[in-house]
């Protein structure tokens, strides 16, 4: 194992006689006391390309920050998860490089200003709540930047879409009987208000963010990209075409009166609250057989080519980039 040796010098260098050091155990962070100065001893637990992450590095990042030793976080769960990931910064970072993808510390700002505003809070507040939650305003500002990379990376993975051929979804519609069912089917669009991370207060002051855009006239699919905390809000909350008979009791009755182009109110639960949009009807009568058919092949489609690039996606992220790179793990 290769060992870095950094010093904490005060005011001018020190040389060390050689053997004033006795040798440090394998792996572990120690230190050795010269007169007048501390020498650290650090480890390398893990490079890429070469490029080193040393023990301390991986200390700094645990939540607590606190100093291990290569014994004990080569056993630690956290501290191995941790490495995990700053090895798939580093990877995503150099593979970024490579392909001359930037990103300015504009872009950062802007949106973490935007994360802000999404929770109804100014920026200093919204510092303020990072900090009760333990994370300082720096350390955010990293994972954003990472994100962001991460984004632009897989953007221009996924550069001219996925294909899905007719046969696929034929079979797709095949395996799942339920879509070509008759009888009264609508294609239903969602908004999503988490009350996780929200007191009551805040969460009706989100809803009521969420009315007023819609009240505005904003279109129902934008408002859900940038206010939903549904999984699906890329989409535009978008649920895809369900039979009415695949509903639960509670929204059937909010969404069967209602017409195309028209919502729900707020249906309110402990998870918090949901606003239903009814983009399209679709009934049991005959002519309408050949516009519910074309709709579900649409749907069907747009779902396979997302599962299609989330495959796509994963294998590059777990598989392609470690081919890609160099990558010595020690622990």
């Amino acid at each position: 194992m290769r060992h870095l040796a950094l010093a904490a010098i005060a005011l001018l260098p020190v040389l060390v006689p050689c053997g004033a050091l006795a040798a440090p155990e394998k792996g572990s962070l120690e230190s050795a006391k010269v007169p007048g100065q501390e020498i650290v001893l650090d480890a390398i637990v893990a490079s890429v390309d070469d490029k080193p992450i040393t023990l301390s590095e991986l200390s700094m990042r645990l939540s607590p920050p606190g100093k291990l030793s290569f014994k004990e976080a080569s056993k630690d769960q956290e501290a191995l998860k941790v490495l995990d990931s700053m090895i798939l910064e580093k990877l995503v970072e150099l593979e970024a490089a490579a392909k001359r993808i930037t990103i300015s510390p504009e872009e950062v700002e802007d949106y973490i200003n935007e994360v802000a505003s999404r929770n109804s809070l100014s920026r200093p507040e919204f510092e303020v709540a990072l900090k009760k939650e333990g994370q300082s305003i720096e350390s955010y500002r990293n994972q954003i930047r990472f994100d962001i990379i991460r984004t632009k990376l897989m953007s221009s993975m996924m550069h001219g879409g996925v294909s899905v051929s007719d046969g696929e979804i034929d079979e797709y519609i095949a395996a799942h009987p339920e879509l070509s069912q008759s009888g009264t089917a609508l294609k239903l669009l969602v908004i999503s208000i988490a009350a996780e991370g929200r007191n009551q207060e805040q969460i009706e002051t989100k809803i009521a963010e969420v009315l007023a855009a819609l009240d505005a006239g904003d279109p129902f699919p934008e408002v859900a990209k940038r206010l939903s905390d549904g999984p699906n809000s890329a989409e535009g909350g978008s649920l895809g075409v369900l039979a009415e008979s695949d509903l639960s009791p509670q929204i059937l009755e909010a969404v069967y009166p209602l017409e195309a182009g028209q919502r729900t109110a707020p249906l309110r639960s402990e998870r918090g609250a949901q606003i239903f949009f009814v983009e399209q009807r679709f009934s049991a009568i005959d002519d309408d057989e050949e516009a519910r058919e074309e709709a579900v092949r649409k749907e069907v489609k747009a779902s396979l080519q997302k599962q299609k690039s989330q495959e796509r996606m994963s294998s590059f992220f777990i598989n392609d980039l470690y081919k890609h790179h160099s990558v010595d793990k020690k622990l």
